[in-house]
């Protein structure tokens, strides 16, 4: 839109040489369009068949934070405040910082995806194949993450990371979810109930 834009201020400007306004030009109608919306067994089964460890603390995190996807790549162990229970985003949407509500069992789940690391590493989610660079992921690797879990969870919606963030809601609603009591449960879909928004 904005090439076309330009392209019609050019035609008018430079070789009309006519007067041209923004304000008088027409605007094709805003496309919208639903979200895709999980389920809760659908979420459980998706976090459920992440192929790795390391891809499932990726859903988790996406999941729990509610982050977007640059800045889940961009996280670095000092990030996440264990004392505070939160996790500092920086350099967010706009250049903004804030911070997301760390629930207690997203903080478990980080720290035995720490212990798994073959090499410590100043990035929470280190680059390259064995997880041991000294560079983030690549920020395609969240996307894959996504992609392969619901293959093998038989999810025929797509499934891309910010899906996982809309089941979250913006960080006032993670907030308000995460102040709730945490209860123990023995499976995924219990889970899950602690560890974000109800379906």
């Amino acid at each position: 839109m904005t090439n076309h834009l330009c392209a019609l201020r050019f035609l008018y400007i430079q070789t009309l040489k006519r007067p041209w306004s923004i304000a008088d030009t027409p605007y094709p109608k805003k496309r919208y369009r639903l979200p895709t919306i999980l389920r809760q067994e659908e979420m459980a089964q998706l976090i459920d068949a992440a192929p790795t460890p390391f891809y499932r603390t990726i859903l988790t995190t996406l999941y729990g934070t509610g982050v977007r996807r640059a800045e889940l790549t961009r996280l670095k162990v000092s990030d996440i405040d264990s004392r505070r229970m939160v996790v500092h985003i920086q350099g967010g949407k706009g250049g903004q910082d804030r911070d997301v509500m760390l629930s207690p069992v997203l903080l478990e789940e980080l720290r035995a995806h720490w212990r798994r690391l073959r090499k410590k590493s100043l990035w929470l989610f280190p680059g390259n194949r064995w997880h041991s660079g000294d560079h983030p992921m690549d920020d395609k690797m969240p996307y894959h993450a996504c992609v392969e879990a619901a293959r093998r969870a038989g999810v025929k919606k797509p499934i891309y990371p910010h899906v996982l963030r809309d089941r979250l809601g913006d960080p006032p609603t993670a907030m308000d979810q995460a102040r709730r009591p945490w209860h123990e449960g023995p499976s995924t879909t219990h889970w899950l109930l602690r560890l974000g928004a109800s379906a």
